[in-house]
C-alpha cells in the first residue's frame, strides 16, 4: 500500500516575510550588479589602456638601456680613438685629439634624457655628453655629477661593473651603467626625472602620470603619488579602492631593481560611484515604501486574521476566555465562520479542563490525607509501644505524664489537618515531642536548635521535623551513650532562586547503604517497611511543592545520619 507523501508545514506569515524579503534583496542585488559590472567595465578599460601605456613606455627605456649598452660595448671595445685615449703617456696633442673625438662621437649618441661620461682615476681623462633635454642649469649640474659618479665608481662600488643601479643624490635620481677599460671608466646614465614621457597627459579628463620606485622608495614624481594619497605599499602592492578617482599599474624594468608605475586619474569613475551608491539608496527606498505598503495590505486582508486564529489557538492550549475573537476586524465570512467555531471550542475545552482539574484535586487531596494518616498511625503505634512498656515496668507516674504529653501532641497533629504550618509552631511542636521521648528513654538526649528568626513566619509541611527526630530516637534506642540530635535552619540559593535550607542530623548509626539508595531515590516505595515516616514526608512534598524542593540523604564522616531540605520561601498554598 503506497502512503501519499506528507508535505512539510510551514507558516503563510514567516512565508510572505520571506517574499517580501526576497524581493527588495532581488531589487537590491539587481542594482548592486549593475553598479558592479559597469564599474568592473570602466576599470577593465582603464586597466587595458593603462597596461598598454606602461608596457609602450617601460619597452621604450628598456630599448634604451640596451641601446646604451650596445654603444659602451661598441666604445670601449671598437673605437679606435676611445682605445688609444685608454694608454697612458700620451702626448698632450694626441691627447686632446683624441678627447674631441670621442666627444663629437658621445654627442652625436646620446639620447635627449641621456648622460655619457668617460673619466679615470688620475683625471687624465675626463669627457661628458649630455642630452638635449637639458638646461644649461642641469649642465652645470651635470659637470658636477661627473665628479660624484667618478667618487662612486672608484670608492665603493668596483663590483657593480655592467649592471644598471641607481644612483641618488640631493637633486636627482638616474639609473646609470658603467664600464671599465683598463683604467678609464665609461658611465652612461639616463635621468628618470626628465624621461619625456613621465609628464605625459591623454587628455585633461583622464591625466597620465608616470615614475619610477625601488624597494626602499619612490624615486620620481613622487608628489603625484603623495597627492593621490597613496605611498610606497600602494605602489609594492598595487590596490584599486572602487570609490577612487585613480587607477595605478606597476611593471619592473628588466636589468634593474627598480619598476614603473602608471598612474591613471578618472574624477568620472570616483564620481560614478558615488552617484550609484545614491541611487541605489533611492531606489531602495522607494523600493521598501512599495513593500511596506504592500505588506500593509497583506497584513490587513491576510495576515492579521490570520493572528487572531493562531492567538486563539493559544488561548485554547491555556483555557483562557475567548472572548477577543468577538472584536476580529475581518470582514470575510471564512474567518468569522471559524471564529466562532474556535470561540465554541475554547468554551466547551475550558468546562471540560475545569472538571479534569476539580477531580485531580480531589485525588490529590485524598493521596495527601492517606499519607497524612500513615504517618500520625506510624506514630501512634510507636507511642502505644513505650505506654506498654511502661505499663510492665509499673511506671505508672510516668505512664500519666506520657498520656497528658501524648494528648496535646495529638491536639496539634489534628489541628490543621492538611495545611502548612508556620516554621515557629513546627519548632514548638518539636519541643512538646521532645518532652515525650524523654519520658521513654532511659540513656540521655540532647536537642539542638539552630534557627534564622527571620525563617520563623514561612510555612513548612506540619511533622516534617518530627519524623527525623523519632526516626532519630527509634533507630538509637539500644545506645548507650549521649544521643544528640541537631537542628539548622537558615537561608540558602538553589537554582538562583532563595530557598529554606533545613539541616537535620544526629551522631547514631546512620543509614544503611540500601535505606539511603531508597531515600535518595526519585521514586517512592510505597511499601516500604523501614523508615515509613520519611517515605510518606516525602510524598506529602511531593504533593505540596511539584518540584520547588529538594531532598538529600547521606551519612556523617564522623557517624550519624544527616537529612538535608531545601523548601521555597513563599506562602504555601491552602489545601
Amino acid at each position: 500500500m503506497k502512503f501519499l507523501k506528507q508535505k512539510r508545514p510551514y507558516s503563510i506569515k514567516k512565508f510572505l516575510y520571506r517574499y517580501f524579503l526576497l524581493l527588495f534583496l532581488c531589487t537590491s542585488a539587481v542594482l548592486i550588479f549593475y553598479c558592479v559590472v559597469f564599474m568592473k567595465s570602466y576599470s577593465d578599460q582603464m586597466s587595458s589602456n593603462a597596461a598598454a601605456r606602461i608596457d609602450y613606455y617601460s619597452s621604450s627605456l628598456e630599448t634604451e638601456m640596451k641601446k646604451c649598452t650596445s654603444f659602451e660595448q661598441k666604445l670601449c671595445y671598437s673605437d679606435s680613438s676611445f682605445q688609444l685615449l685608454t694608454i697612458k703617456n700620451l702626448k698632450d696633442t694626441d691627447k686632446v685629439i683624441l678627447h674631441y673625438n670621442v666627444t663629437e662621437m658621445l654627442k652625436r649618441q646620446v639620447a635627449p634624457y641621456e648622460c655619457i661620461f668617460i673619466f679615470d682615476k688620475d683625471r687624465r681623462v675626463s669627457t661628458y655628453a649630455a642630452g638635449e633635454s637639458f638646461s644649461a642649469d642641469e649642465k652645470q649640474y651635470i659637470y658636477q655629477l661627473k665628479d660624484h659618479l667618478r667618487d662612486y665608481w672608484l670608492n665603493e662600488n668596483q663590483t657593480s661593473y655592467n649592471k644598471w643601479i641607481v644612483f641618488q643624490d640631493a637633486h636627482n635620481s638616474v639609473l646609470m651603467k658603467a664600464l671599465k677599460v683598463r683604467d678609464v671608466y665609461v658611465c652612461t646614465t639616463i635621468d628618470l626625472e626628465n624621461f619625456d614621457l613621465l609628464t605625459y597627459n591623454e587628455s585633461e579628463d583622464n591625466p597620465v602620470q608616470f615614475g619610477f620606485f625601488n624597494n626602499t622608495e619612490i624615486l620620481t614624481n613622487q608628489i603625484s603619488v603623495t597627492e593621490a594619497g597613496m605611498d610606497l605599499t600602494n605602489l609594492a602592492y598595487p590596490k584599486n579602492p572602487f570609490f577612487s578617482n585613480y587607477y595605478i599599474m606597476t611593471t619592473p624594468i628588466e636589468e634593474t631593481d627598480i619598476s614603473m608605475f602608471c598612474l591613471v586619474y578618472s574624477d568620472y569613475m570616483g564620481d560614478f560611484a558615488k552617484v550609484s551608491i545614491l541611487v541605489f539608496v533611492l531606489a531602495a527606498f522607494v523600493t521598501c515604501i512599495i513593500i511596506v505598503y504592500t505588506f500593509y495590505s497583506f497584513h490587513k486582508i491576510l495576515l492579521y486574521p490570520l493572528d487572531q486564529i493562531n492567538a486563539a489557538t493559544k488561548h485554547l492550549e491555556q483555557n483562557d476566555p475567548a472572548s477577543f475573537l468577538s472584536d476580529s476586524q475581518s470582514n470575510i465570512i471564512e474567518y468569522q465562520n471559524i471564529n466562532n467555531a474556535l470561540s465554541n471550542l475554547i468554551e466547551q475545552k475550558i468546562t471540560l479542563t475545569n472538571e479534569k482539574q476539580a477531580e485531580a484535586f480531589e485525588k490529590d487531596h485524598a493521596r495527601l490525607q492517606y499519607y497524612q494518616m500513615q504517618t500520625r498511625s506510624h506514630f501512634f503505634i510507636n507511642c502505644l509501644k513505650s505506654l506498654y512498656n511502661m505499663l510492665e515496668s509499673k511506671e505508672y507516674e510516668k505512664m500519666q505524664r506520657m498520656i497528658i504529653a501524648f494528648s496535646n501532641h495529638l491536639r496539634y497533629i489534628f489541628h490543621d489537618n492538611l495545611k502548612l504550618v508556620t516554621l515557629q509552631s513546627e519548632l514548638a511542636e518539636v519541643n512538646d515531642y521532645y518532652n515525650i521521648i524523654l519520658l521513654d528513654r532511659v540513656s540521655p538526649f540532647i536537642l539542638n536548635t539552630q534557627v534564622d528568626e527571620t525563617l520563623l513566619p514561612y510555612r513548612v509541611p506540619s511533622l516534617i521535623i518530627q519524623t527525623f527526630l523519632e526516626n532519630t530516637a527509634k533507630y538509637n534506642r539500644e545506645s548507650g551513650s549521649l544521643l544528640i540530635f541537631d537542628i539548622k535552619i537558615e537561608r540558602a540559593e538553589l537554582n538562583g532562586k532563595p530557598v529554606m535550607q533545613i539541616m537535620l542530623s544526629d551522631n547514631g548509626t546512620g543509614y544503611d547503604q540500601e535505606t539511603l539508595d531508597r531515600l535518595n531515590s526519585s521514586e517512592n516505595d510505597l511499601f516500604a517497611r523501614k523508615h515509613v515516616g520519611i517515605s510518606n514526608l516525602k510524598r506529602r512534598i511531593a504533593l505540596i511543592y511539584k518540584t520547588d524542593y529538594q531532598f538529600a540523604f547521606y551519612n556523617k564522616p564522623a557517624g550519624g545520619a544527616c537529612g538535608l531540605l531545601y523548601l521555597p520561601l513563599i506562602e504555601a498554598p491552602q489545601l
